[in-house]
């Protein structure tokens, strides 16, 4: 990020997260409050270690780092959102076909799981197949790794299908309300079901020379969602790791990222 861009966003989120000065302390500046959740998010470090590398006392940090995320949600909110028009729609779907050779492609969906510190008396419910403890990250993303929709906040044990099934998406997409095109479709993984808005590939034995070709396109488009979600890990580093705060304060990390990655990509 750039001193320009890191002015744009401070200016944004500023009058959001500045306290008044009061007779016992001085208030911490917004400027360094924007760089220490920066610096969190980007290098993922401990708190105990931005306390000693910014001078500010650890339990302010987990004070003021909600509300900071808070506030570059808001502050980016324009950067994520579900096309709605076809000018939007034929952008995308002349993406996937000129760059993926995918025609008719209006996106890649896939969750991602978001490792986290197994919450106290939380069981089996954060527990996935992978052995960890986690939140998904489900995300439809488009042909130059935006996203264009994200749901985070489901518990680890749930299925990619099943938090699909429970989102906002899946009902606007069951109730043909986005406007999306005539034959357009959504890619996936065999973890989704099949609609007539959402191909995934075919999984019998013994494939036609079509159906294997038929697969790798596919597999050329869907891979988009999972290189989106590689760029975010690769910018934001906390993902690295397991993220020890509870999972609602988790998913706002998740939200920052994602509102943050497309502001970038943008860039």
């Amino acid at each position: 990020m750039s001193e320009d861009d890191f002015a744009f966003l401070l200016e944004r989120v500023s009058t959001s997260i500045q306290k008044k000065d009061t007779n016992m302390r001085e208030a911490i500046p917004a400027k360094t409050k924007l760089m220490i959740t920066l610096r969190y998010l980007a290098i993922g470090d401990s708190f105990k270690s931005l306390e000693f590398f910014f001078k500010a006392p650890k339990s302010t940090i987990s004070k003021f780092l909600v509300k900071v995320l808070d506030a570059i949600i808001v502050s980016l909110e324009e950067f994520i959102k579900v096309p709605t028009s076809d000018v939007e729609w034929n952008y995308i779907q002349a993406g996937f076909k000129n760059k993926w050779n995918f025609p008719s492609c209006i996106g890649a969906i896939d969750g991602k799981h978001v490792v986290i510190k197994a919450p106290p008396k939380s069981g089996s419910d954060y527990f996935n197949y992978k052995k960890d403890h986690s939140i998904i990250l489900l995300a439809l993303v488009d042909h130059d790794y935006c996203f264009t929709y994200v749901d985070t906040g489901a518990k680890g044990r749930a299925s990619d299908a099943g938090v699909f099934a429970n989102s906002s998406l899946f009902k606007v997409l069951e109730q043909n309300l986005l406007g999306i095109p005539r034959d357009a479709v959504i890619v996936g993984d065999d973890a989704f079901p099949i609609k007539p808005y959402l191909l995934k590939p075919y999984s019998k034995r013994n494939l036609t020379q079509e159906e294997k070709i038929f697969n790798y396109r596919l597999s050329r488009a869907r891979r988009i969602s999972k290189n989106a979600f590689g760029i975010l890990v690769s910018k934001f580093k906390v993902f690295k790791r397991p993220i020890e705060l509870k999972p609602e304060k988790v998913d706002k990390v998740v939200m920052a990222c994602c509102y943050l990655h497309n502001w970038l990509q943008d860039k």
